[in-house]
């Protein structure tokens, strides 16, 4: 992604950040010298891992519609074909049709067999620029879960990390806006909040530990 006018005056994302002051011109330059460099890497990416807020670049991304799909990012990795892409999508089509509700397009992928978890985890990474952590080891604390609702974070599969004064540290396993979306608006005026993504099922082994943990270490 450079920093030249697209055709009909659309810009980049990377004057829009400008824009709005949220990076200066040097890093948005070093950015994109770090983008030549490693073209596998989107400019939001690479912003994220200089130390830019991760808040502010998913929201300049979700309101200037400069997010590109989960499809489009998996087909840019090569790590599934257009033709893969467009049946995964049919059957998506078909499901909402006959079902009313919309299964992911990720593991509608993973079960057709052709990508895998760790596939459609780094997808997910670069689509939201959250970083993968690995949660294999890691006992939740039932306080921090507390924080967003035990019940909320078993439905959405979301272990808090850390609550200070001014972050709340989450592991989501299938982030989406209206999760995002709904996680800010519940957290108090001020608070940043830092999203990072882990495996569906060392979350949910995760929050079954929380849940009862006696029956966890009897099995150790």
């Amino acid at each position: 992604m450079d920093n030249k006018p697209r055709p009909g005056g659309e810009k980049t994302l990377g004057q829009i950040l400008v824009e709005k002051g949220i990076i200066g011109r040097d890093q948005l330059d070093q950015a994109l010298r770090i983008k030549a460099e490693q073209p596998g890497k989107y400019l939001g990416e690479i912003l994220f891992e200089m130390g830019v807020s991760q808040e502010k670049i998913n929201r300049a991304l979700y309101y200037s519609n400069k997010r590109k799909t989960i499809g489009e990012i998996l087909v840019d990795q090569k790590l599934v074909t257009r033709e893969q892409l467009d049946e995964a999508l049919s059957k998506q089509k078909k499901i909402k049709e006959k079902w009313g509700h919309t299964r992911p397009l990720g593991l509608l992928l993973i079960e057709l067999g052709y990508i895998n978890s760790r596939g459609y985890l780094t997808a997910l990474s670069k689509h939201f620029n959250m970083p993968i952590l690995s949660m294999k080891d890691y006992q939740p604390n039932p306080q921090l879960q507390k924080v967003i609702g035990e019940r909320y974070a078993m439905e959405r599969k979301i272990i808090v990390l850390e609550n200070s004064a001014k972050t709340i540290k989450l592991v989501l396993a299938e982030p989406s806006t209206q999760i995002m979306e709904e996680l800010q608006k519940a957290i108090p005026p001020g608070k940043t909040m830092e999203f990072y993504l882990a495996s569906y099922g060392e979350i949910d082994e995760g929050l079954r530990r929380v849940a009862d943990p006696f029956s966890f270490t009897q099995y150790r």
